[in-house]
């Protein structure tokens, strides 16, 4: 048998389980006749009493009874996604279990921003604890420690033995000099980016293919949406917007950048580097660039929606498969925590629609 024949079984045989258990996973996601029930929750309680019979079951009960603010309702959510995104790990190995891993490490580095946020305002330890998303054993992060620093230098400190520290203690001396926990928080970024962006490269073949699709398009839509962010929210200069965006994405590179910080619109590059694949995409040219950066970002969300639904009905046997998963749950705890924005905030149901990713109801 020929090489690439042989990796061609070897990679079906690997995934043949696994589409079995991740199509089980995806059958535990809200149906859209129970979104239609949850967008209309007249309120917390009521969206919490429907979620009781579902998945989110073992995640909301310790809520049972306790005084319901949004923000821990949403961290619920979160928990609920951090530990389920984590599951298919198990059904693979190698190169492909890597770089599932690295992409759920996108916790942690969420976590981290928090940490930062809160210790550099002097929140007290353990409401800066209480707002972490829990992640259990899959993190060796002292998150307690980290919560107990004196300061954002010690922060960075007490992450010395990790892959966080290099890029944060390389950031220091410009966060003293500007005061601004903003470089911090991009040299996480592009550190957490770039090292998903290198696990993808070590993917051959269709795995390759499929995290291209996926992975792919999270790292360039992020990619770009920072560029006009940098630009049209913090009027950077071009030099800056340089430093603070990859350079090696696949559509979004650095001469890509470079048009974004000398002032190319946004309707042009996205128009011209990724057509007419965009779903609704029409819509960004009757906003300003401010208007549409906030509808540029759902767009891509919806766009990875429907990557995802296409990647079930296709050969099965692949990478792609088990990134749909992932797609959709995080599309799905998203909605849900919009939801429960929208409640808070007392829109109707046909108000908060047009906000979420999915089709849902």
């Amino acid at each position: 048998m020929r090489s690439v024949e042989r990796v061609a079984v070897l990679d079906a045989a690997q995934y043949a389980g696994a589409n079995a258990q991740v199509r089980a996973l995806i059958s535990r996601l809200l149906p859209p006749p129970f979104w239609a029930e949850i967008i209309v929750a007249r309120d917390l309680p009521g969206l919490l009493n429907l979620l009781w019979e579902t998945s989110y079951r073992q995640t909301i009960a310790p809520l049972a009874g306790a005084r319901l603010a949004p923000a821990t309702v949403e961290r619920a959510l979160w928990e609920y996604l951090a530990r389920a995104a984590r599951v298919p790990l198990s059904l693979l190995r190698g190169p492909p279990r890597n770089l599932l891993d690295w992409l759920w490490r996108r916790f942690e580095v969420n976590n981290l921003k928090t940490v930062l946020r809160t210790v550099e305002r002097r929140v007290p330890a353990d409401r800066i604890q209480a707002s972490l998303i829990p992640l259990g054993p899959a993190s060796a992060l002292p998150w307690g420690v980290l919560a107990e620093a004196a300061s954002v230098p010690a922060v960075v400190e007490y992450l010395r033995p990790t892959f966080y520290e290099r890029p944060l203690n390389q950031a220091l001396d410009l966060y003293r000099r500007e005061g601004s926990l903003f470089v911090l928080e991009v040299a996480l970024d592009l550190a957490y980016y770039g090292r998903l962006l290198a696990k993808l490269a070590g993917l051959t073949g269709r795995d390759r293919r499929e995290a291209e699709r996926f992975i792919g398009t999270l790292a360039d839509s992020q990619n770009l949406l920072w560029a006009f962010r940098y630009r049209v929210y913090a009027h950077l200069a071009p030099e800056e917007i340089l430093n603070f965006t990859l350079h090696h994405g696949l559509r979004v590179d650095a001469s890509v950048v470079r048009e974004i910080a000398s002032g190319a619109p946004l309707r042009d590059v996205v128009a011209r580097l990724w057509g007419d694949r965009l779903p609704d995409v029409e819509r960004l040219s009757r906003l300003s660039e401010r208007e549409a950066l906030p509808e540029l970002e759902r767009i891509f969300q919806r766009y990875l929606y429907r990557l995802a639904l296409d990647a079930l009905k296709a050969y099965p046997f692949h990478l792609g498969v088990v990134l749909a998963y992932q797609v959709l749950l995080e599309s799905e705890v998203r909605d849900l925590v919009t939801v429960v924005e929208g409640r808070v905030a007392g829109w109707p149901a046909d108000r908060i629609q047009p906000y979420l990713i999915g089709s849902r109801g």
